[in-house]
Parts: C-alpha cells; sequence; structure tokens
C-alpha cells in the first residue's frame, strides 16, 4: 500500500510539471503575453523568433514605432516625406541616442518609423545601412538624407530633421 500511494505522489509531481510547462509554453506563443501593454509589431515574426534584447524593450515608450520591412517598404513607396530609425536593441548608441530621438520628435512635432535591423539583418544591405543609429529621411519614394550616428543632443536630431525636410 506504502509503495502505491508513493507513485501516485510521483505520478501527480509529474503530471503538474508536465501541465505547468505546457502552460508556460502557451503562454510563451501568444505575441501579447510578452509585454505588460501588449505591444507586439513584428508581426510577420513568431514570438519565439525574437531575441531577448528587442523583447526586452517592447514595454519601451521610446520603441513604439517599429514595423517590418514591408510596412516600411510601403510608407516609403507612398510617396509621403517619412523619417526613418535604423536602430538595433543591442546598440549601445542606439540605447544613448533614441531618448534623445524622441524628444526631438515631441519638441519639432515629427513623427519617425523604426526598422529594428537586429530582428530584421537584412535591412543592412536593402537600405545601405552602415551602422546604427542611422536616420534617414525619404520623399516621393527616395532617399533625401542621412545622418548615421548618435548626434549627441536632441537638438542635433532636431536640425537634422528641419533641415533634411526644409524647414
Amino acid at each position: 500500500m506504502g509503495n502505491k500511494v508513493f507513485y501516485g505522489i510521483i505520478g501527480l509531481i509529474v503530471v503538474l510539471f508536465v501541465g505547468v510547462f505546457i502552460f508556460m509554453n502557451n503562454q510563451s506563443s501568444d505575441p501579447e503575453s510578452l509585454s505588460e501593454s501588449g505591444y507586439y509589431p513584428y508581426t510577420d515574426k513568431e514570438p519565439d523568433e525574437l531575441t531577448g534584447p528587442t523583447i526586452d524593450l517592447l514595454d519601451n515608450e521610446n520603441y513604439q514605432s517599429n514595423k517590418t520591412p514591408a510596412e516600411v517598404e510601403e510608407i516609403v513607396n507612398s510617396g509621403e516625406a517619412e523619417f526613418v530609425y535604423f536602430w538595433s536593441p543591442t546598440c549601445v548608441h542606439c540605447q544613448e541616442a533614441t531618448p534623445m530621438l524622441t524628444d526631438a520628435l515631441d519638441n519639432i512635432d515629427k513623427e519617425v518609423t523604426q526598422l529594428n535591423v537586429l530582428e530584421y539583418e537584412n535591412a543592412w544591405a536593402d537600405w545601405n545601412i552602415n551602422s546604427t543609429p542611422t536616420l534617414v529621411y525619404f520623399e516621393d519614394g527616395k532617399e533625401v538624407e542621412r545622418l548615421e550616428g548618435n548626434p549627441g543632443s536632441a537638438e542635433g536630431f532636431e536640425q537634422f530633421m528641419t533641415a533634411a525636410a526644409g524647414e
């Protein structure tokens, strides 16, 4: 009788561990469960395809304008004037520059489309990106101006954006 109770308890523990594993696995495959806000712009990727640094920044307010490469292509080819910010969550220069860019955008009432080159490695070649961060201004589907690197201040971003847009 003692062995049956022992094996029953072991069996119950195994079933609980399997249940917890299945529950956790299902949670991680739900894109909205990766962030507290439910923000998930990587609509062409499954959650388990994202890198940890990207997942860590899903709730960061400075990275809430991310698009897929197809969406960026569509935006640029629409002919509308658009700034596109190429960045990587593992780039220390991006981590320093992005809050400044966000401040600049607030100050001059502009918007930017972001493309995470860590998740979309083809973007390096497709958009001729040499380093991150890179901010590119497009108009009529063509590149007009490019800023590579961290300008060091929100004012540096503001000056670039107003000059590029001809303001």
